[in-house]
């Protein structure tokens, strides 16, 4: 199996002739695809843009799309960079020798292949995003002991609720990225009072702001996510093989029923779900150090017991229980559902799986705040 992973680079220390040629091959590139006038531009490049860019949008700039086999990455340990990037141009034999600046050292050049990579401007700077790619091997454990799981509940308040189970226990419980919530409320606002007060160029003011609230959704995204492979590899150091298990949302997104009403908030709620980047950022991130991914439908997750099975009451974030007295918060609830199912999936045994990891309790016995809903008491069982 193959993984690809996407280094970001800098393009830094650029002399004034450099800048020139990587000015100008640029220009020309946006100007061909624009025009289709060729003033010069290497043609690679145009291959390139024929093959990908089938519709140009005005005033807009577009990367250049550089092939595998004209880019070249070599480590040379200088006093100002550690990277090197030969770039092809137009007009300058054998390319142009730049030092880039990666957001993270790049792997093994030896074992990975560089892939097809882009090279865009932005304000006055150019940066390089590397692609490179790698086999993988991935095997699922044979052995129930050494089994190790991440289960991961999607949702609007709490983007990721995970519970992590290994030895026949639960280890932790824990959410991330949960200041999403308010970042997006406040954007939402902004544009609001924007709308309201008719700024002149409102749409360009908006479409600013969007971007920043998605620069910030995204960062915080890749935090997280990133937090949660390192567990998994923290796992495999302690013996056992970690399996990420991720609850699939198919069809959340329906489509608008003619006669049907619309109720706003519950769509804006909805639609804002991270589901999708949570969801590419662990597989990419987890399939490159060899760590699995699995999808489990989690259909009720939310609304049965994870304790006894039993079907449960829902008041905004609180789960409660009839049956065994449970007081849980709801994301919490959904994560251990899914848990119990992919257990279920790889050990094969329902009658196991299906009952109660710990006795039952009282919902005296469970401590949970009454103000957020939130239980302070993560019985790391």
């Amino acid at each position: 199996m193959k993984a690809r992973k996407t280094i970001k680079c800098g393009v830094v220390f650029l002399t004034k002739h450099k800048q020139n040629l990587l000015d100008q091959e640029y220009d020309n590139f946006q100007h061909f695809l624009q025009t289709g006038e060729d003033l010069g531009v290497y043609s690679a490049h145009k291959q390139q843009a024929r093959r990908f860019y089938k519709k140009i949008k005005k005033s807009r700039e577009y990367p250049i799309s550089i092939r595998n086999d004209l880019l070249k990455i070599e480590k040379r340990p200088t006093k100002i960079v550690k990277y090197w990037a030969r770039i092809p141009v137009k007009g300058q034999y054998g390319g142009v020798w730049v030092a880039i600046k990666p957001h993270e050292d790049f792997p093994d050049l030896s074992t990975c292949k560089i892939c097809e990579s882009k090279l865009y401007r932005k304000n006055g700077k150019f940066y390089l995003n590397v692609t490179v790619e790698k086999e993988v091997n991935i095997e699922l454990p044979k052995e129930k002991e050494k089994i190790a799981m991440i289960s991961i509940d999607i949702g609007e308040r709490n983007p990721i609720t995970y519970t992590v189970y290994a030895g026949g226990r639960i280890l932790d419980v824990g959410f991330e990225g949960r200041e999403i919530r308010s970042i997006r409320w406040h954007y939402l606002q902004r544009r609001r009072e924007i709308g309201k007060k008719k700024v002149k160029h409102a749409l360009r003011v908006i479409k600013k702001i969007g971007h920043k609230e998605r620069n910030k959704v995204r960062d915080i995204l890749h935090k997280a996510t990133s937090k949660i492979v390192r567990m998994a590899e923290n796992l495999r150091k302690k013996g056992y093989t970690p399996i990420i298990v991720i609850g699939d949302i198919k069809h959340v997104r329906k489509p608008r029923e003619k006669g049907k009403p619309r109720n706003r908030k519950l769509n804006r709620m909805i639609h804002s779900m991270p589901s999708y980047q949570v969801k590419h950022m662990l597989q990419y991130k987890a399939l490159w150090r060899e760590i699995p991914v699995m999808l489990i439908n989690e259909a009720h997750t939310s609304q049965l017991c994870w304790r006894c099975g039993a079907l449960g009451r829902v008041n905004k974030r609180r789960f409660f229980c009839p049956e065994c007295g449970l007081d849980y918060n709801r994301d919490l609830n959904g994560s251990r559902n899914i848990l119990k199912r992919s257990l279920g999936y790889m050990l094969g045994d329902w009658a196991v799986v299906n009952q109660p990891v710990s006795p039952p309790l009282n919902s005296s016995q469970l401590r949970v705040q009454s103000a957020g809903g939130e239980a302070t008491d993560l019985n790391r069982w």
